[in-house]
């Protein structure tokens, strides 16, 4: 009987200690964002390659990068410069719906069965301009990478 009482003792103390501490209000922060302006350098190469935009929401990166959000003839467009102006890439994103016929032509040969969810128009100066398809095939995520007329170049 003593050793069931001891026992009932120390877990009735250690009950009451885990219960009796202090729970930390999260404390919830405002995230600030600053209006970012692009040296005149690379807006002067933006305004270059895409005349007319007016909708260009600037980022600078960790690395020293600026990049531009756009609309380019209603599709999501983000541009790189870096800091002299000198332009890195472009990147378009699509849904499966606005992929050019000749990228859905080739998806649909290959993987018959495939679902197109979404893909990327990448743009680069050191490499031909290519698309990143996201498909869904049997179950399982691919990436397949295409040219402008559609050949695969995995």
């Amino acid at each position: 009987m003593k050793k069931l009482t001891l026992i009932f003792c120390a877990v009735l103390v250690s009950s009451g200690i885990t219960f009796a501490q202090q729970k930390k209000s999260v404390k919830k922060t405002k995230t600030v964002t600053h209006k970012v302006e692009a040296p005149v350098a690379v807006k002067s190469s933006f305004e270059q390659n895409f005349a007319g935009t007016t909708d260009a929401k600037w980022t600078k990166t960790s690395a020293g990068f600026w990049n531009v959000s756009f609309l380019k003839e209603n599709i999501k467009t983000v541009a790189q410069y870096n800091a002299d102006g000198g332009w890195i890439s472009t990147k378009s994103e699509y849904d499966a719906q606005s992929l050019p016929e000749s990228v859905t032509t080739t998806l649909k040969t290959k993987y018959p069965e495939a679902t197109i969810k979404d893909g990327w128009k990448i743009e680069r100066a050191d490499v031909a301009a290519y698309y990143k398809v996201n498909i869904q095939d049997n179950g399982a995520d691919k990436a397949v990478l295409l040219n402008e007329a559609g050949t695969i170049t995995e």
